[in-house]
């Protein structure tokens, strides 16, 4: 695929995840009761800034989903409909979280029924505005990706994303620790996971490793949702990866998904690569949502199938809970399922 028709794509997915958020949904019950095992959330927006490695000053915006005791409503982001308390008080305790990092030319909330659901089971569900995002303020076009020529890419590749993600994380450990912000005594330093879908994805798999130098020893566990891998399949250091790592995909996710068993096969560590039936690149998104709420949406198909596998993963490798049934048996509703322990 050359880099013009990857561009092109990539404008794809900005119309569609536009597009999903500009639909409503039809008429829905005020407030969301939870289901044994959930808890309601909480939805706050901010911004970071930080000084980055080229000593450039950043600031991006960050929407963050998290535990609240307070009742969730029925909330509105531009069109699709969730269930949150806005600006409401973290739940007590310490709990996991989970840095989301979006695709190429995609936005934080792209994923919110991903992102609401695993808010309501118990995650801090943290998602950053990269530079080559949809809605980012900038001064001069995005350079072109050359999707096509992945052997070309390199540890700089997309550095900032890295980055990013890093800075974001640093913020929330620095947040828990200061009297009187709304993170205080709330972050649990020990359970840290990363989610990325597409070009989120490969910077996902650079921070456990991918990319030698860039890896965070923080990130517990990598959850990479049809992601742009293939420059890991030449270059790179996966085989020296021992974070576990769920890759999601699609059978009709055709310039992605056959990619993944080679970058599967690469690790080392415990692993998992799950195909959805007639699923696209863009069912990570909240095309998936279109006129639902995102908790109906999660009720059944593959909605459904990519919360439960994502948050079974997360619960066993960040959390530490093992017994997770759902991991370790083959499932009719997928198209394939293998897995490493």
């Amino acid at each position: 695929m050359k880099s013009s028709t990857s561009l092109t794509l990539g404008l794809l997915i900005c119309l569609i995840v536009g597009l999903t958020t500009t639909r409503a949904a039809d008429p829905v019950l005020a407030n969301y009761v939870p289901a044994d095992g959930e808890n309601h959330v909480g939805f706050r927006k901010t911004s970071i800034s930080y000084e980055a490695a080229d000593k450039s000053q950043r600031t991006r915006s960050v929407l963050i989903w998290y535990p609240t005791s307070t009742v969730a409503a029925q909330h509105n982001y531009r069109g699709q409909i969730g269930f949150v308390a806005a600006d409401s008080p973290v739940s007590d305790g310490v709990h996991p979280v989970i840095l989301f990092s979006h695709g190429f030319l995609g936005m934080p909330d792209q994923s919110i029924f991903l992102t609401e659901g695993l808010a309501r089971r118990g995650y801090i569900v943290a998602a950053i505005g990269h530079a080559d995002g949809l809605l980012a303020k900038r001064e001069k076009p995005i350079p072109a990706p050359n999707f096509g020529d992945a052997k070309s890419w390199t540890e700089d590749k997309f550095r900032d994303r890295r980055e990013d993600v890093v800075a974001l994380l640093d913020y929330l450990q620095k947040e828990s620790q200061q009297a009187g912000s709304a993170w205080n005594q709330h972050v649990d330093k020990t359970a840290i996971g990363i989610a990325g879908h597409s070009l989120g994805g490969y910077t996902a798999l650079g921070l456990i490793g991918g990319w030698e130098k860039a890896k965070d020893k923080r990130i517990k566990a990598a959850l990479a949702l049809s992601p742009f891998a293939a420059p890991y399949l030449t270059q790179g250091n996966l085989a020296d990866v021992r974070t576990p790592v769920m890759f999601q995909g699609g059978t009709l996710d055709w310039g992605i998904t056959p990619l993944v068993p080679g970058v599967y096969q690469k690790l080392t560590g415990p692993k998992y690569n799950l195909v959805l039936k007639n699923e696209t690149h863009f069912g990570w998104t909240n095309l998936i949502a279109l006129g639902k709420t995102t908790t109906d949406a999660v009720s059944s198909g593959n909605a459904q199938l990519m919360l439960d596998y994502s948050v079974a993963f997360f619960d066993r490798h960040v959390r530490g809970q093992p017994n997770e049934k759902l991991l370790d048996e083959k499932n009719a509703k997928l198209s394939s399922y293998e897995f490493a322990k």
